[in-house]
């Protein structure tokens, strides 16, 4: 029957087996030759057919998301994100168009669209872009010749009570001879959603249609050419947590590219691409009461890139894994201010601004034996930031910075060693050096306002790079069905960039409390654990749990933000045949530790309890999946840690879904 997976694995030498996560998605067809323990997470990060990306990702123990809607959440990868991550769409580099970071590359990106989820941490994430943090590669499904029928697809539909929300997706694959091609389709509407007691929270409404197209050529047995299309357009998105919403926000992102893999030969396998993307986003405050001043607040990005990358056979125990790739972006963002009585007021917000990125990244493996295994990683990139207007490089002057332009070196360089101790238990360590270079809006943001600690912000282009000293060992059970994963990491961040205060500039926001500069600190620290197990002990029964906790705190020992509490996410499964039942539980402690600088609380814990139903049946030679489930079966009011405003989350969500496979 269809089913989706989710495992953990390692992809050629691209992933780390023991600091990444592979996160299957794509539907396949799954019979008693192919089960192992990867299929035994099937369900899990798919809670349901109308699971947004988000809510796949965020069941996952390295990821979290700071929220500031239902709509567009920001991922993090143990609480670090914005630059100090890489975010990739099947390798492409995109950047959001807003400075508000209402639109992380992930909103454009739905699962139809999607084969698999990569996560890359701790000291193999910077092999695609210098990171302190690691990536998140959003891997694009392909057009799939494996299917028995020319033409195969599926249909859903679903509605979900807490935001009134609909949900509707079309996927069709068709493959004859040396051509396939996969299309797909997904619409969402949410009202503004209920959260536990009842009360409805303004402005968190949005809908958006979601579009693709590829088409796969089979050259020869080996060789594949392949060309993609995605598109993504939202509107009437609303953002309880911010004081603007988003009129619209529109992506549109291609790539050609060419793949090969012989095992046979000493480079087996190889790939290139070509990509551009554009990202349009458009801030709206027509729809907000007792507006004092109306803003337009339009933004742009634009990159083009190519990357190319292969992998060697150097002997029976040598592999070697080279990249190459480069990038050009342009960003920009406006604000125009209309003041009753007075001519508008216009500025740059991201003063327009390029950023030219070329990198090479090398991972060589070595297995000595059946129990001992070194992998060396290693990346430099080159880094030019220069502002490409007479009017940008005027604003930022304003500032004190008359050239603003910048070069930097990146380095980045990894050892881990493993070992198996037994048939059963592996264990592993790594240590290694990382930077990354501020963003443009720690560099050029012009009077950004952060409505979490109530100030405006202004970038500083002679900040110094990040630099990150990391250490990181996990110890892996396996056998049979049943896993267990326990991992433990220590970052230690240099000249860490953070907001200051200062008392000599006046805030442009109304309201606002002041300015903040982006400043280095010395340092930062973050350590923290994480656990995964699978158990498949019963015939039928099914439990998976993931338990993760991160410690973080500055030089001067104050908490740093946005750090999420201890959490745990647990779910038994039973499935006899068709019919499947699961109960899932999420529980969070309280978050003591806070950084009242940048607007935090106390955050209260929570325990939130799940049920879910399905039924698989053939109708007309389809299989019809039926999915029934309710969510925050008590209506528990909480948020989470990394919610800006405090805004709660939705309360009980009783869902329903319909999905025909033919």
């Amino acid at each position: 029957m269809g089913s989706f997976i989710a495992h953990a694995q390692m992809a050629g030498n691209k992933l780390n087996a023991d600091s990444s996560r592979f996160i299957e998605l794509r539907e396949v067809k799954i019979d008693a030759k192919q089960k192992s323990i990867h299929q035994s997470l099937q369900s899990f990060f798919k809670a349901n057919n109308a699971s947004t990306l988000e809510e796949i990702m965020n069941r996952l123990p390295e990821i979290s998301f700071v929220r500031r809607g239902p709509y567009g959440m920001d991922p993090t990868i143990r609480s670090l994100n914005g630059g100090q991550i890489n975010t990739l769409v099947d390798g492409m580099r995109i950047y959001g168009a807003c400075t508000d970071k209402m639109d992380p590359a992930t909103i454009y990106i739905e699962p139809m669209n999607l084969e698999n989820i990569q996560v890359q941490t701790g000291n193999s994430g910077f092999l695609s872009g210098s990171s302190i943090g690691g990536t998140i590669n959003l891997k694009v499904a392909e057009p799939d010749y494996r299917q028995a029928k020319q033409i195969s697809g599926s249909l859903s539909s679903g509605y979900q009570s807490a935001a009134n929300g609909w949900f509707k997706s079309l996927l069709l694959n068709y493959a004859s001879g040396k051509w396939a091609f996969r299309a797909s389709g997904t619409y969402r509407r949410n009202d503004d959603y209920r959260i536990g007691g009842g009360e409805h929270i303004n402005f968190s409404q949005f809908e958006k249609v979601n579009y693709s197209f590829s088409a796969k050529y089979r050259y020869n047995q080996y060789t594949f050419l392949k060309a993609d299309f995605l598109g993504d357009d939202g509107w009437n998105i609303g953002y309880p947590a911010l004081p603007m919403d988003v009129g619209y926000a529109a992506a549109r992102i291609g790539s050609i590219s060419i793949e090969s893999e012989n095992r046979n030969k000493t480079l087996y396998k190889w790939s290139a691409k070509l990509y551009a993307n554009r990202i349009k986003h458009f801030m709206d405050d027509t729809h907000r009461p007792d507006v004092p001043v109306h803003m337009d607040m339009p933004g742009i990005s634009k990159t083009i890139g190519a990357y190319a990358d292969g992998e060697w056979k150097l002997n029976h125990n040598q592999s070697l894994l080279l990249r190459a790739d480069l990038a050009s972006t342009y960003l920009k963002a406006t604000m125009t201010m209309y003041q009753p009585g007075q001519l508008p007021m216009y500025m740059l917000t991201w003063p327009d601004h390029r950023k030219y990125q070329s990198g090479v990244s090398a991972s060589w493996v070595n297995n000595f034996d059946s129990l001992w295994r070194l992998q060396l990683n290693g990346r430099m990139d080159i880094i030019n930031y220069r502002l490409i207007s007479a009017d940008a490089k005027e604003e930022i002057s304003i500032l004190g910075y008359p050239d603003a332009s910048r070069n930097d070196l990146l380095k980045n360089f990894s050892a881990q060693i493993s070992r198996k101790l037994n048939e059963t238990l592996k264990a592993s360590f790594s240590i290694g050096y990382a930077e990354r270079v501020p963003t443009g809006s720690e560099l050029y943001g012009f009077y950004l306002f952060n409505s979490q600690d109530n100030f405006d912000y202004i970038g500083n282009p002679q900040l110094l790079n990040e630099t990150s000293f990391q250490a990181e060992g996990s110890l892996v059970f396996h056998k049979a069905a049943n896993r267990f994963q326990l991992t433990a990491y220590y970052k230690n961040i240099q000249n860490y960039i953070t907001g200051l205060f200062d008392p000599s500039l006046t805030s442009m926001t109304i309201g606002a409390e002041g300015v903040k500069s982006y400043i280095n600190i010395p340092g930062a620290i973050l350590k923290g654990v994480e656990l995964s197990a699978v158990v498949n002990q019963v015939k039928y029964w099914q439990l998976v749990s993931t338990l993760r906790y991160t410690y973080g705190r500055s030089n001067e020992n104050v908490p740093l933000p946005l750090i999420p509490p201890l959490k745990n996410v647990s779910s038994v499964r039973f499935q006899p045949g068709r019919f499947s039942a699961q109960m899932e539980y999420e529980a969070a402690s309280s978050q003591y530790r806070i950084n009242t600088d940048a607007g935090e609380d106390v955050t209260e814990g929570y325990f939130l309890l799940h049920a879910r139903l399905g039924y698989v049946m053939d109708i007309f030679k389809c299989t019809t999946s039926i999915q029934f489930g309710m969510e925050n079966i008590f209506d528990k009011l909480y948020h989470e840690h990394q919610d800006w405003g405090n805004i709660p989350r939705p309360g009980r969500n009783i869902y329903v879904q319909l999905k025909i496979s033919f």
